[in-house]
């Protein structure tokens, strides 16, 4: 019965750190077919008693040959978030955070990349979990990228 168990909560970890069609792991490209979207962490294998925080950096490229313009609806261009090993959000970037409430804009040139940083806590992780970090831009579904972070 103890097996059993395991399996059934080692496969409910597996499937919420899984990528979803269009999303990527550790670095692997996502998107649209005008934005290549990745994420990373830094550093990607650590030591809970070692880390307050992990920096995720959240790539995107605009791969077409045209300019492509970014609209939002407030000064928020970036949404991180952490998810438990059974895939409740434990953390979300912009909660603590305030943005402009004016509209704007980001234009991409071709072959340009832009990139946005964030610190994850890890006050909330269990050496040994699996704990998957989403980012996107806010508006733009096809953005989504998906890690997984494992922790000592």
């Amino acid at each position: 019965m103890r097996r059993a168990g395991l399996a059934i909560i080692f496969a409910a970890t597996v499937t919420a750190c899984a990528p979803l069609e269009g999303e990527s792991t550790g670095g692997a490209t996502v998107a649209g077919p005008a934005l290549q979207a990745s994420l990373r962490a830094e550093p990607g294998e650590f030591k809970l008693s070692q880390h307050r925080v992990v920096r995720v950096v959240f790539s995107l490229v605009n791969t077409s040959r045209r300019q492509l313009r970014l609209d939002f609806p407030t000064g928020q261009h970036l949404e991180v978030a952490l998810r438990s090993p059974g895939g409740r959000r434990i953390f979300l970037w912009s909660e603590d955070r305030n943005f402009a409430p004016e509209a704007s804009s980001v234009v991409v040139n071709p072959g340009e990349r832009l990139e946005y940083e964030a610190e994850v806590p890890t006050r909330e992780m269990v050496a040994g979990g699996i704990y998957a970090v989403e980012a996107s831009l806010p508006g733009y579904p096809a953005t989504v990228s998906t890690i997984c972070l494992a922790p000592d």
